[in-house]
């Protein structure tokens, strides 16, 4: 079920607070298949590597959320092509494996 952009925003801060809470060591974009994206794109962990996903409303939203991260909080990451597909937030601590 999507989530509004305030509790998006709540959830992925606190998951990155209680996972190492330096922002710029993460990466946050947006997706329509978050498992492909972040386990083969990205070459995330399944298990083992901090990484979490939240549905928002529509592909607007989500970008909104992902500028916001990149931004404000200085993660890296990209807000996605525009596709209206694009609507999972996804954020993982980046690794010397991970992609970028």
């Amino acid at each position: 079920m999507a989530k509004s952009r305030s509790d998006i925003i709540g959830d992925i801060e606190a998951y990155i607070g209680r996972n190492g809470a330096r922002f710029g060591e993460w990466y946050v974009g947006v997706t329509g298949g978050p498992k492909a994206t972040l386990f083969k794109a990205h070459k995330v962990k399944e298990k083992g590597d901090a990484w979490v996903v939240r549905l928002a409303k529509d592909e607007y939203e989500s970008r909104d959320i992902a500028e916001y991260f990149i931004t404000t909080r200085g993660t890296k990451g990209a807000v996605g092509s525009g596709r209206d597909t694009d609507l999972y937030v996804y954020a993982y601590k980046r690794k010397p494996y991970t992609k970028p």
